[in-house]
């Protein structure tokens, strides 16, 4: 079934990202972050047409958010002051929100490189064309999402068109409740089961481990028995 809106058309890098999270925790207004997100970007965007639809793309990300991914943004922000790779993860599970095409790529990649451990610009368009349409704007996306990947360090190329992917550990148990909630929000399972949580394609860049303990422990989740195996929803 062919999907409506791509939306992010221009590449983020995430100091674009670690700077809007940075107005919106001094308490700016939405239109505060938008003239001050747009005058930052402005040293390095020369284009005044790209320059505009970057800030949109990253507003869409952190501040333009449905209200159904509100709890999950609190978390975000209540969290965020962590190390580097903490916050990668935080942008990227909000990036997996906001726009469905990057997580579509993500999962994609995810698929693929756990199977054989690398992947080409030419399946990605080819696979990711199965699922949104034949469209000339999605291929511009494709490609700008490619080259934030590589801005964010998770692939790079061994060779023209031809890219393997990087991973960090996550430890940090705030950090991997986050990736739950975030998971089952993208997803329309309506339960999984605990061990899934810890092989979703789409958080490929990521090694982590998620328990039972981890989930117990948290007012976010429910745990029920189904089929004789533990599952886990949202709370």
């Amino acid at each position: 079934m062919t999907k409506k809106k791509i939306g992010l058309s221009r590449l983020i890098k995430l100091e674009w990202l670690n700077k809007t999270v940075e107005l919106i925790l001094e308490g700016k207004t939405e239109d505060e972050i938008s003239k001050e997100l747009e005058f930052y970007l402005s040293f390095e965007i020369k284009s005044k047409k790209s320059l505009y639809m970057t800030k949109n793309n990253i507003m869409n990300i952190w501040v333009r958010i449905p209200d159904e991914f509100q709890e999950i943004k609190d978390l975000a922000l209540g969290i965020y002051d962590k190390d580097d790779v903490n916050k990668l993860v935080i942008h990227w599970c909000m990036m997996l929100l906001a726009y469905p095409v990057f997580s579509d790529v993500c999962a994609l990649i995810g698929k693929i490189t756990d199977i054989q451990g690398i992947f080409t610009t030419r399946w990605l368009k080819q696979n990711l064309s199965d699922i949104w349409g034949e469209r000339t704007t999605l291929l511009y996306s494709a490609e700008k999402i490619l080259q934030t990947l590589k801005y964010m360090g998770v692939i790079e190329n061994e060779k023209k068109g031809v890219y393997k992917t990087h991973t960090f550990d996550v430890d940090d148990e705030a950090i991997k409740c986050l990736i739950v909630l975030t998971v089952i929000a993208i997803n329309s399972k309506a339960y999984y089961e605990i061990a899934e949580l810890s092989q979703i394609p789409q958080m490929f860049p990521f090694n982590y481990s998620i328990t039972h303990e981890l989930l117990h422990f948290s007012d976010l989740f429910l745990l029920n028995n189904f089929g004789g195996k533990i599952v886990v929803a949202r709370e």
